[in-house]
């Protein structure tokens, strides 16, 4: 039998879409709920904290030497072994009901994840644990999978990040909230002389932030309004040079695929567009 994934049962993938959503809802202001679910299910006396220290183990820890890895994981799986099973499906039962009473499903679990590959293996590897005839192969790929990732030469910018984010999540509400107030007060000093349609973009990719389905939604819309604006300059312009590479760039401009993923890269190419779209409005009064 072959182990199938679960995103609603990760509880890696759980915690850090949680704390994800604390971030979004704070910088809107919202009531953080996700901050209080977090606080219910993911304390001292909780299994699910155990067994996402065993998660948060296997993702952030890192070895030179393959046999180091191994005893890693090995400790680990025998940690594993040791919870007290019904009490976890019992807990993460009921911290999918409080999920879905505060937020939408789809949306909560449509976010992109970090290490999505080394996420899905561990859960793969501690389910084996819990059902019967499960093929020995899909449990060697999993095993494959985190013993390369555990022994990786030298931390990716990403693991870096990861263990900013985890002393960040150390704080306590009040210093979150201040370091928010003095982020937004440095971002609008700083690019105070953006266009309205600029500022609209980057409070959509803040808010957005960990669901890039309504991300990506609203940067196709905003890329066709581009469009159409770009189309309304041609007769106005009078150079006949600018024309063409009005031309040009509205050819550059597409929107993005079902297929493709929101990067920084995008945004940044939205916001460029905007700029040449508030030049041309300057220059054509």
């Amino acid at each position: 039998m072959k182990i199938k994934h679960s995103k609603y049962k990760n509880t890696g993938i759980l915690f850090e879409l949680l704390t994800r959503q604390i971030t979004a809802d704070t910088i809107v202001n919202k009531r953080p709920y996700a901050l209080t679910i977090l606080r219910k299910y993911f304390n001292e006396k909780t299994t699910l904290l155990k067994e996402y220290k065993i998660y948060n183990a296997l993702m952030t820890k890192k070895y030179k030497s393959e046999g180091n890895a191994a005893v890693l994981l090995n400790t680990l799986l025998e940690a594993y072994q040791k919870l007290n099973k019904s009490r976890l499906r019992r807990e993460k039962y009921n911290l999918i009901r409080e999920i879905k009473k505060y937020y939408d499903l789809e949306d909560f679990f449509k976010a992109k994840i970090n290490e999505y590959k080394v996420q899905a293996s561990i859960y793969k590897i501690l389910e084996s644990f819990n059902i019967e005839d499960v093929s020995p192969l899909s449990i060697v790929d999993s095993k494959v999978t985190l013993i390369e990732h555990i022994t990786e030469n030298s931390l990716s910018n990403k693991v870096k990040k990861n263990k900013l984010m985890e002393e960040f999540k150390n704080y306590d509400q009040d210093t979150k909230l201040l370091s928010y107030k003095i982020l937004l007060d440095r971002f609008n000093e700083k690019y105070s002389n953006l266009g309205e349609n600029q500022k609209s973009l980057l409070k959509e990719y803040v808010n957005n932030v960990s669901n890039s389905p309504k991300l990506k939604a609203y940067i196709n819309k905003e890329i066709k309004a581009v469009r159409k604006e770009l189309t309304g300059y041609k007769d106005k312009v009078k150079d006949g040079a600018i024309k063409i590479k009005l031309n040009e760039v509205k050819g550059l401009i597409k929107p993005l695929c079902k297929k493709a993923s929101v990067h920084d890269t995008n945004v940044i190419n939205l916001l460029n567009y905007y700029e040449l779209v508030n030049e041309l409005k300057i220059v054509t009064k």
